[in-house]
């Protein structure tokens, strides 16, 4: 098993016959996760591989089955397409979408929190449950099927991370990117809740950065005992200056407060296991778990 997402969850894509749709989608093929179907107004009863495409997210659900939605819609129409995944029960669903205005990231969440819609993202790479489900541009070969679960702000870390859990001869229940953006739906503290609840999930891998305040609310979890099993941490950006922009719209340090060395205090103070490399982590859980 794993959390958000498992073998019975069935995707759509929105956007399916966009260029980054058609790629994702072959991606999923390839590995045996297809998507159930994509939506594309106006290019109802078109196919991209063998995924059939609909007009709706409706027609989606009704004859394909779909519940949950990965969202490849640019951001000038994003709106429209996660309004409508809401409306039409997608839970997850995920935006893989940057750039997205913050009062519009504001609106989507309102909306889906009012429904009780689980948002992943903005700015998400997706999340993936190896060899069950994936929503996102991960590519399974990086991911191999374990116990440990993995939540990050950056897609690239995450798959480097869980590939250094596979060759240590360690794999993953879920790996969940948060999104880098500083307004987001699922946040790290709430993704570590999950886990904690999930039977199937010994420990858990976090990788952050400066800016927000999502790492010291996860500390305060496990300090609290909110959150019992092992936690391992790797925060980038120690070396950013205060007041620059790193990497992502949400990674901005200014001062002390949101720095990397605060977070690894804090962090360190709430009982995580913080380490300097990420390549220190399979050992790390070893000890831990």
């Amino acid at each position: 098993m794993s959390f958000l997402v498992n073998a019975d969850t069935r995707v759509v894509i929105q956007g399916i016959t966009g260029q980054l749709g058609v790629f994702v989608t072959r991606m999923m093929d390839d590995h045996d996760l297809a998507p159930v179907a994509g939506v594309t107004p106006g290019r109802g009863g078109e196919r991209v591989g063998s995924v059939p495409v609909f007009d709706t997210i409706e027609e989606a659900a009704r004859e394909a089955g779909a519940n949950a939605s990965l969202v490849l819609v640019p951001a000038h129409g994003l709106r429209d397409a996660v309004l409508e995944a809401i409306e039409g029960g997608m839970s997850p669903t995920v935006l893989m979408v940057d750039g997205v205005p913050l009062g519009l990231s504001e609106e989507l969440l309102r909306a889906a929190r009012a429904a009780g819609i689980v948002i992943i993202g903005p700015n998400s790479p997706g999340l993936i449950s190896p060899g069950q489900c994936l929503l996102g541009a991960l590519h399974p070969a990086k991911f191999s099927a374990g116990d440990i679960a993995v939540i990050s702000r950056s897609g690239g870390m995450m798959s480097t991370i869980a590939h250094t859990l596979s060759v240590a001869g360690m794999g993953t229940s879920t790996c969940l990117g948060i999104g880098g953006d500083s307004v987001i739906g699922l946040d790290m503290a709430q993704a570590a809740l999950l886990a904690q609840n999930d039977d199937d999930s010994r420990a858990i891998v976090i990788f952050g950065e400066i800016g927000t305040s999502q790492e010291e609310r996860l500390a305060d979890l496990v300090k609290s005992g909110a959150v019992t099993k092992p936690v391992v941490a790797y925060i980038a950006g120690a070396a950013a200056p205060a007041g620059i922009r790193y990497s992502h719209a949400g990674a901005k340090v200014d001062g002390v407060e949101g720095s990397a060395q605060s977070k690894k205090r804090a962090l360190a103070d709430g009982g995580v296991h913080v380490v300097d490399r990420y390549i220190d982590i399979p050992a790390v859980l070893n000890d831990a778990m």
